[in-house]
């Protein structure tokens, strides 16, 4: 398949430190705000200025951490982070750090992408830590219950859930998954109002790109039976497992309180669907208000690699959290895949682990028309182990890569790639010291990154009055199928430009799709409306 991006094939830097090639890739920092300051202009700055002396040529920035904002035009409350927008007596913030962020990047060419946190939406023990000072935090609004002193129930309740037979590791009668409570994207109003909160985002700022972490269930129980495969106990949130069961019924398998068993297929499957749900609707809202924006996601890529595993369906992405995200590649569903491929280099099996998982990255994100930009853990590596990776991704054909984190690039101890057990630990090297090594070697030259991927057809989105009901998309000469989600959205992408009608069940109406643009059409029919380019 022609590749969509042009890589030029180049040699390693001699240890001279000689110029490589200059290309087009994404030479980019994770900027993660609970370990990195990001409250006042000089924080903004230093990280501006660490780019700038790497030849970075864009950041992620973590502007929602858990339910909250580092951002002023929010639909969220502020972050409760002292000192962040350095507020003045009054506590109100006196400069935004976001679009002050923003303004600093572009005017050295440097892309911003907004790095949000998608499930976690608090870290707290309610019944012993403080509670969000401001009221119309989603904890407060949707998973506890302040005046009562426990969580929410009903409908109202937004959390994921471990059920009693197997607690390990949770508390809050299987709500809270060690110190994180995460929203359940089975639950209809918990994806929309998520979707609300990251579409206002792309509204209010000229960001280049939307970064989704933690898209996924959180890690929870596995329960094991003799005979019997691996089951993984989440998801039992009462809106999710009641819209499951309305729409399986007999077919799936149930414990004896009624509950989806946590091996069921069928179950696996549903929950799957319901974050794969959540990125499609969010991709297609976005693109329809800004073509240009960039989604990407920080992606799950534990243990063994999918050669090792016996196919990605082995692995701990697909089969512990629910993250399918080579489909996401596949649908076109996201831009800019970057799996956290955070492995010691110095450690044999985890080298291993690298370059598997990197092998399948690229051949997954190209087959697919996407970019390839696998996330490197600097801050568990010396400086040479984390430039050998960074060119072992280069020379594999990725579109760039991505460094964990900006603010911690080194580890406090490593044996410099050693397995020799009488090597002794090297001390802590400085950020400066790995942004020159950048800088002198695999950085060299300086580099833009890569175009947004173009699909030469369109897209289509929409809403229908119903969950699960399937919407047929055709043309004189093209039928396709979609599946509208518990909020009645529906979407399809990669559609040859021309006149089509969708039609669920006796509801028909006729739209048109554009190439590089998506067609808005709801059902029953009543308004169309089509986002240009």
């Amino acid at each position: 398949m022609k590749r969509l991006f042009a890589i030029a094939i180049v040699a390693c830097a001699a240890a001279a430190g000689q110029a490589e090639t200059p290309r087009s890739e994404y030479r980019a920092y994770w900027v993660e705000t609970f370990r990195t300051s990001l409250a006042t202009r000089v924080d903004v700055e230093r990280v501006i200025d660490a780019a700038v002396r790497s030849n970075a040529n864009a950041l992620f920035v973590e502007v929602r951490r858990r339910g909250d904002s580092w951002y002023l035009d929010s639909a969220e409350p502020l972050t409760e982070l002292p000192g962040v927008g350095e507020p003045d007596e009054a506590g109100r913030w006196t400069f935004d750090p976001l679009r002050v962020l923003i303004e600093r990047a572009h005017a050295r060419s440097i892309e911003v992408h907004a790095f949000v946190i998608v499930g976690a939406v608090a870290r707290i023990d309610p019944r012993t830590d403080p509670l969000p000072r401001d009221a119309r935090h989603v904890f407060l609004q949707h998973i506890w219950d302040a005046e009562a002193n426990r969580p929410f129930t009903g409908r109202r309740q937004w959390a994921t859930r471990a059920l009693p037979h197997n607690p390990r590791g949770t508390s809050y009668d299987g709500q809270r998954f060690g110190d994180d409570w995460y929203i359940d994207l089975g639950h209809p109003d918990a994806a929309a109002y998520t979707i609300d909160v990251l579409l206002h985002l792309v509204k209010a700022y000229d960001i280049d790109g939307i970064h989704l972490d933690r898209v996924r269930y959180p890690e929870a129980p596995i329960d094991y039976k003799r005979g019997e495969r691996m089951g993984v106990n989440v998801g039992y949130n009462e809106t999710s497992v009641a819209r499951f069961k309305a729409r399986y019924g007999a077919m799936a398998k149930y414990d004896s309180a009624g509950y989806p068993r946590s091996n069921d297929p069928l179950w696996n499957q549903w929950r799957r669907d319901q974050v794969t749900s959540f990125v499609r609707r969010f991709y297609l809202s976005a693109t329809a208000i800004r073509p240009s924006i960039k989604v990407s996601g920080a992606l799950i890529s534990w243990s063994a690699g999918p050669h090792a595993a016996g196919g990605f369906e082995s692995t701990e992405a697909y089969g512990r959290v629910f993250q399918d995200w080579p489909a996401w590649l596949r649908e076109g569903i996201i831009d800019l895949a970057s799996p956290m491929l955070y492995k010691r280099e110095h450690a044999p099996m985890e080298r291993k682990q690298f370059d598997d998982w990197l092998k399948f990255l690229v051949a997954s994100a190209h087959a697919s028309g996407r970019a390839a930009v696998p996330g490197i853990g600097a801050y568990m590596n010396a400086i040479e182990g984390t430039l050998r990776q960074a060119r072992r991704a280069r020379n594999a054909g990725a579109d760039g890569v991505i460094f964990f984190a900006v603010g911690d690039t080194t580890p406090q101890t490593v044996r410099l790639n050693s397995t020799n057990k009488a090597v002794p630990p090297k001390p802590k090297r400085t950020n400066d010291e790995f942004f020159a090594a950048l800088s002198k070697g695999p950085f060299a030259a300086k580099a833009t990154p890569p175009p947004k991927p173009f699909d030469a057809g369109g897209a289509v989105m929409g809403f229908a009055p119903l969950d699960g009901a399937t919407v047929l998309i055709e043309s004189a000469s093209l039928k396709r199928t979609a599946t509208t989600d518990g909020g009645g959205f529906f979407g399809a992408l990669k559609l040859p430009p021309g006149d089509y009608r969708a039609t669920v069940r006796d509801n028909s109406c006729a739209f048109r799709v554009t190439a590089g643009s998506v067609a808005r059409i709801d059902v029953p029919c009543q308004v169309t409306v089509e986002a240009a380019q």
